[in-house]
């Protein structure tokens, strides 16, 4: 399970190049930097673009500031960030929806980068883990129970998913077909709504981020099921993650990274990855992170466009075979 001293382990481990390079571009950086995040203020990747840019300005002698681009699930402010001057002032919050899902469900023409391409990989800042949960009238009590009565009742137990096309809608196609059912889909905009029906009955099961679903599990008002996780989470230790009720392949947590556009000079990118990599061994980074059950996942530039990679191929079968269209 997810604990500090896990968090500490992982953040040491990735920040071997925590000096910041004396070779970097010279005079660099000689301006406020602009973050971009492609999602709204408030959002769980608000949550870490803020914790970040908050600790980067200092160590790289600037300001950082954090700019919502938010709109097509994320496409948007990738675009800006895609299209931006590769100077090193323009950064972006990147995530499974933006790098994977997203162009794995889009066609070219809507959206205008390539995920592998047009943008320079600094690193994966956190990965974060979500819960699959239900509501306390369904008669069961654990994920095989709830795949063994889908089974009997195929497209009859509803699932909520962020919208058609989203990387929630994507992920949840990939699970069903490893794990050989078929759910009724039930496509929401606002997560706060899904998880009312949820609570009332209205919905049967729905998988989001931890943090939304903690209290009401704590207080029993849903039930939870399962983890995506590699490691069960401290807060719900008796609660297996996927790989262990043996679906492996969608059991790795959704992550955010940090981007740049392509072509920034390697020296700027070196010293951005290295004070990257400090501040996310940074007391309260690490807190702030294990506060919302997350856990930090420092990488070099090629692991994370390698991962990044590989899911996108896998999204992108998914998506051919389970025809999903953009809404």
């Amino acid at each position: 399970m997810t604990t500090r001293r896990h968090l500490l382990q992982a953040a040491a481990a990735g920040a071997a190049t925590i000096a910041l390079p004396s070779h970097a571009q010279a005079g660099w950086p000689k301006q406020p930097i602009t973050l971009i995040d492609p999602f709204p203020a408030g959002g769980n990747t608000d949550y870490f673009s803020r914790l970040l840019a908050d600790r980067l300005g200092p160590l790289l002698g600037t300001q950082v500031v954090v700019e919502n681009k938010a709109g097509g699930g994320g496409l948007i402010g990738a675009t800006h960030v895609a299209r931006a001057k590769a100077d090193g002032y323009t950064l972006g919050l990147a995530s499974v929806s933006t790098l994977c899902a997203g162009p794995a469900v889009h066609p070219p023409s809507n959206v205008r980068y390539d995920p592998q391409k047009d943008f320079s990989y600094i690193s994966k800042l956190v990965t974060v883990p979500s819960l699959m949960v239900t509501n306390n009238k369904m008669p069961v009590a654990s994920f095989k129970e709830l795949v063994a009565l889908a089974r009997t009742k195929p497209g009859r137990i509803s699932i909520g998913i962020p919208g058609i096309g989203s990387a929630g809608h994507v992920l949840t196609e990939y699970l069903m077909r490893l794990a050989d059912v078929r759910l009724l889909l039930v496509p929401y905009k606002s997560g706060g709504v899904m998880l009312n029906d949820l609570i009332a009955g209205q919905l049967d099961v729905l998988s989001t981020n931890i943090p939304e679903l903690l209290p009401h599990v704590k207080t029993g008002a849903i039930r939870a099921l399962a983890v995506r996780d590699m490691r069960r989470v401290s807060a719900l230790p008796d609660i297996p993650t996927y790989a262990e009720l043996g679906l492996a392949e969608v059991s790795q947590p959704l992550w955010f990274g940090l981007v740049a556009p392509a072509g920034v000079p390697e020296p700027i990118l070196a010293k951005i990855r290295a004070a990257t990599h400090k501040a996310m061994v940074d007391r309260v980074f690490l807190d702030k992170t294990l506060a919302v059950s997350a856990s930090v996942s420092p990488s070099s530039g090629p692991e994370f466009r390698a991962d990044a990679g590989a899911l996108l191929a896998r999204l992108r079968e998914v998506v051919r075979t389970a025809g999903i269209k953009p809404d």
